[in-house]
Order: structure tokens, then C-alpha cells, then sequence
């Protein structure tokens, strides 16, 4: 008999209280920064940690690239021996000359050394005679020579 009074196409609705009906944003916000302030300290050690394994992984690569330097060292160390250039050298059929022939030349060279720069002497400082402040304040003083 209650099917006969409550028809199927209306159903029955329960009355919320008020409260509960609106959205509480300060306390949406109060839990958002909640959550959030938890996060931080993960999101920190997270990226410290991530921080820590990119150091070690470069810390890798220039112990690798130190050693295959010092690896190229000693290849160029035998390579450039001097008992090793003289075997080449005869395994090429090079021989030792004869002994060098020494000219000496009375006459000078060109007027413009054909020297580079870094072979010439540097030009002579002539002082200009000018005496430098700080000797001009002394020579006021009376000091003992």
C-alpha cells in the first residue's frame, strides 16, 4: 500500500541541515597548505637525492676521463722515448749523419731582425727622470740618508 501512495516518478529527497550544505573554503585552504607543507620536506630530500646521484655519476665520468688521460700520457711518454725514435729511424733506413760542418759569418744580418718576436730581446727601459710621488713625499720627511 505505500507503493499506492508514493509514486515511482517523484522520490523522496532528505533535507540536508544548513551547515553542511556550503563549502567550507577556509578549511579547503587550511587542508591544502597542510598537504602541502607535508610535501615540501619529501620534495626536498627527493631532489637532494637526485642531486647526489647526478654528482656521483660526473664524479664517475672525470675519474674515467682522468684515467684514459693518464693513459694517453704514457702512450706519448714511449712513443716520443728517444731509444724508440732512433729503432724507428733505422727500421726506415735512416742513418746517423755525418759530423755537422760549423760557418761563422762576420758579416750582420738584415736590418729588421727575421726573428719572431718572442726570440728578440725586449726594448731597454730608460728611465724618463720622473720621480714618483710617493719619493717626493719622502724627500720632505726628515729621514737619515
Amino acid at each position: 500500500m505505500a507503493a499506492i501512495n508514493h509514486p515511482l516518478g517523484s522520490p523522496r529527497r532528505i533535507p540536508l541541515p544548513v551547515p553542511f550544505a556550503r563549502v567550507n573554503w577556509l578549511l579547503v585552504v587550511a587542508v591544502g597548505i597542510v598537504g602541502l607543507s607535508a610535501m615540501l620536506p619529501v620534495i626536498q630530500n627527493s631532489s637532494a637525492t637526485s642531486a647526489g646521484f647526478a654528482l656521483q655519476d660526473l664524479e664517475g665520468q672525470q675519474a674515467q676521463l682522468e684515467g684514459e688521460i693518464r693513459l694517453l700520457e704514457s702512450d706519448v711518454a714511449r712513443l716520443t722515448s728517444l731509444p724508440r725514435i732512433e729503432r724507428r729511424a733505422l727500421d726506415i733506413g735512416l742513418t746517423p749523419g755525418p759530423s755537422p760542418y760549423f760557418v761563422t759569418v762576420s758579416e750582420p744580418g738584415p736590418a729588421p731582425a727575421k726573428l719572431p718576436a718572442e726570440y728578440l730581446p725586449g726594448p731597454v727601459r730608460q728611465g724618463d727622470g720622473t720621480e714618483s710621488w710617493w719619493r717626493s713625499l719622502l724627500r720632505w720627511l726628515p729621514l737619515p740618508d
